[in-house]
């Protein structure tokens, strides 16, 4: 009886060892599978943010350059510099801007138009799910990113039912800006881009700068008239959302856009989605939901019956 008393617990001891090793092993495997996999997906974040940054840093140069060219305001390039951002110091409340009639001139459905420029980046998988969870269409003006990961990118913007319009190839103002005929060769090379990636032939576009820049060599009424004569409309903005700016954050942001909109019925927003644009994610659902919550107003995306926003005629 004794004996098989100790049978038994030297069995039940010997399954608690092989448990307590088996624990002991799988344990710390599981732990090394869910930090591999976190890693992974770190790792590919990390990858697309630096290569949005590396772009960026193409367009604008590093961020060394940026500041030294700041802090000499004397230099021959300060204005550049000054003037080349999409949210450039003008209140567009003073700006003669076709289509930015005050809600008291006109009787109706107040149109409130979500634009993305500078695209894709890092977030823009981000935003469309935002869009698609709150049944909003947008307008995205992209720029030429032929590196593979973004494909898929350009592709769920036409996909799920958003406007895809243009915003230059290189984004680079000195090189797009320098004659009509760089202008040309860089709106032609997006244009064909866009096409071969999804099938649509843009036919909207908005100048990196707003067509009110003071950056272009060439007399913006020329670069209009080519576009024009390329069946392209080009659309600014009247309310901006300010995510260009030093300082910008979620709230400020949702500032800028929701206490602005009800000044017009025709509302072209600008916003950015870029790799350094999180707070502008951050703020969007809230922006949507204010701008739904709004009396007679919807948001839609830009169409050839839009009315357009435009800083120059």
């Amino acid at each position: 009886m004794e004996s098989k008393q100790y049978s038994k617990r030297i069995r039940y001891l010997r399954r608690l060892i092989i448990t307590t090793v088996a624990a002991a092993c799988l344990i710390p495997t599981c732990i090394c599978v869910i930090l591999a996999i976190r890693y992974d997906r770190l790792h590919t974040e990390y990858e697309k943010s630096m290569a949005d940054l590396e772009w960026y840093r193409e367009q604008f140069g590093s961020e060394r350059d940026i500041l030294a060219t700041e802090a000499e305001p004397d230099g021959e390039d300060s204005n550049i510099v000054e003037t080349t951002s999409e949210g450039m110091d003008v209140d567009y409340a003073t700006v003669d801007v076709s289509g930015a009639q005050n809600p008291e001139d006109i009787e109706g459905t107040r149109y409130v138009y979500l634009t993305f420029d500078d695209g894709p980046s890092t977030y823009t998988d981000e935003i469309l799910d935002i869009l698609e969870q709150h049944n909003v269409k947008a307008t995205f003006f992209v720029c030429g990113k032929p590196n593979a990961k973004y494909t898929d990118l350009y592709k769920r913007i036409v996909n799920d039912g958003h406007t895809l319009g243009m915003h230059s190839y290189s984004h680079k103002y000195s090189e797009l800006y320098a004659s009509l005929d760089s202008f040309k060769e860089d709106t032609d090379k997006l244009r064909i881009f866009l096409y071969e990636t999804t099938g649509v032939w843009a036919s909207f576009y908005r100048f990196p700068g707003g067509s009110s820049n003071t950056v272009s060599k060439v007399d913006m009424h020329e670069l209009t008239d080519y576009l024009e004569s390329s069946n392209v409309t080009f659309f600014d903005w009247n309310v901006s959302a300010g995510d260009d700016k030093a300082g910008a954050n979620k709230d400020t942001i949702y500032a800028n856009i929701v206490n602005n909109v009800p000044r017009f019925k025709h509302c072209v927003v600008l916003m950015h989605d870029a790799a350094d644009k999180k707070s502008t994610v951050e703020a969007l659902p809230e922006i949507i939901e204010a701008i739904q919550a709004m009396d007679d107003t919807v948001i839609v995306p830009i169409t050839e019956d839009t009315l357009p926003v435009q800083h120059i005629n």
